[in-house]
């Protein structure tokens, strides 16, 4: 049973400087999103994304930070229908604390690990539908990342799993992990648009008022992967390290803990 999984990303990776009311900086949260399909769903999001696209008469839109407020919600409620899975990512850099130092403020390796974390979600969901790492493919959207070095990341972490979560990447094949421009596949406007969407329940700037907005993933969350009993969080939705760490607005942490969707057959 082939599964394909498109993963892009919002926010940035650098931890270095991190932006705050009194400085400049990286964003404070980082953000990553994959969408899982299987050859038959595939073609049905690729004619999704076109459908949209002549919808809103816009042809060369590559990013959801390019469409207005009521696109991206008609661009989710387009999706919310498809046969996919979506999973996410949260991480806040001030969280890191020690950890950012036995690292030396590497954005690549702070980017390998969230993507593991990720990865990690991603695999445990589809172990029980999956006998080999020929059954999956991984697609990045090419960005500014040092892939070798975050294959070789995955396979160490891969071939010794020092966490039991570590164990379900079993199926992945590292060095099978190719990477995408945007524009070269459709599947990655969906992944983009999904990690926007959780980029924005944490987004507070002065341009939004510092107000987050979670429309977006309530729109989506239904088709998110959940747990036996239905919950999002947790199983389609991966927090570093856990909910309260991320220190969320009140009405956006309460969103989370109740955000539903079908869960696994």
């Amino acid at each position: 049973m082939p599964f394909s999984v498109y993963i892009d990303e919002s926010g940035d990776a650098g931890i270095v400087r991190v932006r705050d009311e009194e400085q400049p900086g990286s964003s404070p949260y980082f953000v990553l999103a994959a969408c899982v399909v299987q050859p038959a769903s595939a073609i049905q999001v690729r004619k999704a994304v076109e459908a949209f696209r002549s919808a809103i008469g816009k042809k060369n839109w590559k990013h959801a930070t390019d469409l207005n407020h009521s696109q991206k919600v008609f661009f989710c409620r387009s999706v919310s229908t498809l046969p996919v899975r979506f999973f996410g990512l949260v991480s806040k850099k001030s969280t890191l604390k020690d950890y950012k130092s036995q690292i030396g403020s590497d954005p690549q390796h702070y980017y390998n690990k969230c993507l593991q974390y990720l990865l990690e979600r991603v695999f445990t969901y589809l172990s029980p539908r999956i006998s080999s790492s020929e059954e999956v493919s991984v697609i990045l959207e090419n960005r500014n990342h040092d892939y070798d070095r975050m294959i070789r990341f995955l396979a160490k972490v891969k071939d010794n799993p020092f966490f039991p979560e570590s164990k379900a990447l079993q199926h992945l094949n590292p060095f099978g992990i190719s990477t995408r421009l945007k524009g070269e596949e459709d599947i990655l406007e969906v992944s983009d648009l999904v990690s926007h969407a959780l980029f924005q329940c944490v987004n507070k700037s002065k341009a939004n008022y510092y107000i987050p907005e979670y429309r977006y993933f309530q729109e989506l969350s239904s088709r998110f992967a959940a747990d036996d009993a239905g919950r999002v969080l947790g199983a389609g939705l991966k927090c570093i390290h856990s909910l309260d760490a991320l220190e969320l607005d009140s009405n956006v942490k309460e969103v989370f803990q109740r955000a539903k969707a079908p869960p696994p057959i």
